[in-house]
């Protein structure tokens, strides 16, 4: 999801507007959106602000249809980058434990082999993952795939 309302039912801070607040900070130089769906639950005017304020948009399919490269690419190079994964990027079938599930999203080893790429090409300067809900998912795996997912990316991180 795109998380850029700028507001909801009075709030401001929530689960569905911290990529919005981010882009507001005047050290935040835009954002590169990877497998993003549902873009449809985003306002018109939510998906044209995040445009106008920098955000590079893609959706799973767009991903799926471009070489991993090419994806790369659009995260800008020459200045340092934060990653904010958003558990709910990923298949439910894989993920269900998160507060807002939907189907078509990643699998696992896309999105490790994406970080994998950053790591190695760009400088990370923090991660984190987000709306995880352990009470959602009584197997565990979405927390085994979010434990995995970070600890893999620390290892890429620091193998430079």
């Amino acid at each position: 999801h795109l998380d850029f309302v700028d507001e909801r039912h009075g709030v401001r801070h929530g689960h569905g507007n911290p990529m919005r607040r981010a882009a507001e900070k005047e050290y935040v130089m835009g954002m590169t959106q990877v497998g993003i769906r549902n873009v449809s639950s985003t306002t018109k005017e939510g998906y044209e602000d995040a445009i106008s304020m920098g955000s590079t948009i893609l959706t799973v399919r767009q991903f799926r249809a471009l070489k991993l490269e090419d994806v790369v690419k659009k995260i800008p190079l020459e200045i340092p980058i934060y990653v904010t994964i958003d558990i709910d990027a990923f298949c439910p079938s894989i993920a269900p434990g998160t507060g807002t599930p939907s189907h078509g999203g990643f699998l696992y080893y896309e999105v490790l082999e994406l970080l994998q790429k950053v790591a190695l090409e760009r400088k990370i300067i923090g991660i984190d993952m987000v709306e995880v809900a352990p009470s959602y998912d009584p197997t565990e795996k979405t927390q085994i795939l979010a434990a995995q997912i970070l600890m893999n990316f620390l290892g890429f991180i620091f193998s430079k």
